[in-house]
């Protein structure tokens, strides 16, 4: 449509779209402008009440206050012996595979990824890198679950019906979402487990923690809504992140020449093949933040279009178009990061482009832009 039409394009009678990488920060403001989202947002993912998905604007800047600190590098560093030490598994887990036999290692990254978000949430974890199948039933669980979302976004009732059932009547009417349900359930507990504590004085500590310490209205810490923005957490530090560490591997492996680069770089920052480099070493590397950055243009973690409302202003697009406040507006990370105009050989996987032009950094999606990006 885009190429047909130009660069704002109505896709249906409430949404008008955007492909523009020089208008990203006027649609995606940091501040200055009040930035709702719409309702049908969190209808479609099944969590109205998360973080994400909350559509005022001061509510959702109060909410994400609570869990901003928890995000910064700082606190990623103190998180520096839970990530090693899920690491070291992960590796003794593909080390000691069955011979001649193929292990498919999406599901391996998952299960890290989620032993490493649920730690941090709640203070533990169910040990998925530990298990025999990497916690493969409940990951299918989810899966189905996300298919599901495609039906919630144009049947709100249907969602507002599956979020409304008892935790022991959704595998009755849906089997397939059992292990999901288990693992709801058991973010529950350690919700209120957390609420039940005699000594909050280690707020510091875990997600939820700061979450129920943080000064928030009732309104904000029921369980209903804790439960939404568990799942929110969950889901988007497992799978997202999981997705990535897959894309890149297959990126390294489909171009030799990058891997081969890649791996220069970090034996010169890491000489000693025997230890688990830090964060420090690591963060500042030019060529391994390429990678990360080059991979998720082309496999961004969520594909579908960020939408936002600015419900105070109007927003004027070069002069001829105007959108008036209450409009719906969009732009979707794969669509901007195949903008050749930007990215030259846009489906080429080229790290280099990083380190040679860093201002292709205003096109870049991958996370969402503005004040309600990714807080991860």
């Amino acid at each position: 449509m885009h190429r047909k039409y130009g660069p704002i394009v109505r896709v249906n009678p409430n949404e008008v779209h955007f492909n523009d990488p020089e208008f990203i920060d006027t649609l995606f403001p940091l501040s200055g402008r009040r930035t709702n989202k719409p309702i049908q947002i969190g209808k479609r993912t099944g969590t109205p009440d998360s973080m994400v998905t909350t559509v005022d604007h001061d509510v959702h800047r109060r909410r994400r206050n609570a869990v901003n600190a928890f995000f910064s590098n700082n606190s990623i560093r103190r998180m520096e012996p839970i990530l090693q030490e899920r690491l070291r598994t992960l590796l003794r887990r593909i080390r000691s595979g069955e011979p001649n036999k193929a292990l498919e290692m999406h599901p391996v990254f998952r299960a890290c990824t989620n032993d490493v978000i649920t730690t941090y949430a709640f203070g533990r974890s169910l040990g998925l890198l530990d298990r025999a199948d990497f916690g493969v039933p409940y990951f299918e669980a989810s899966d189905v679950f996300f298919r599901l979302e495609h039906l919630f976004g144009h049947f709100h009732w249907l969602a507002d019906l599956v979020q409304a059932l008892p935790f022991w009547l959704v595998p009755m009417l849906f089997p397939s979402l059992q292990e999901l349900v288990a693992k709801q359930a058991w973010w529950m507990d350690r919700i209120r487990e957390i609420r039940g504590s005699a000594d909050m004085s280690k707020a510091k500590d875990t997600i939820f923690q700061g979450i129920l310490s943080g000064g928030l209205p009732e309104e904000d810490v029921t369980d209903k809504r804790l439960l939404a923005e568990a799942q929110l957490i969950v889901f988007a530090g497992e799978g997202t992140t999981a997705y990535t560490l897959t894309a890149a591997m297959y990126e390294l492996l489909a171009n030799p020449p990058v891997l081969e680069k890649l791996q220069r770089e970090l034996a010169e920052a890491i000489p000693d093949r025997g230890t688990m480099p830090s964060f420090v070493q690591v963060e500042s590397l030019p060529y391994l933040n390429a990678v990360i950055q080059e991979t998720v243009r082309l496999h961004p973690g969520v594909m579908a279009r960020q939408a936002r409302i600015s419900p105070d202003l109007a927003i004027t697009y070069k002069g001829k178009y105007t959108l008036p406040p209450g409009t719906i507006f969009s732009m979707s990370p794969l669509t901007t990061h195949m903008n050749a105009d930007v990215f030259q050989d846009p489906h080429v996987f080229r790290p280099e482009r990083w380190i040679d032009n860093p201002r292709i950094g205003r096109a870049f999606l991958g996370f969402a832009r503005g004040s309600r990006n990714c807080v991860g």
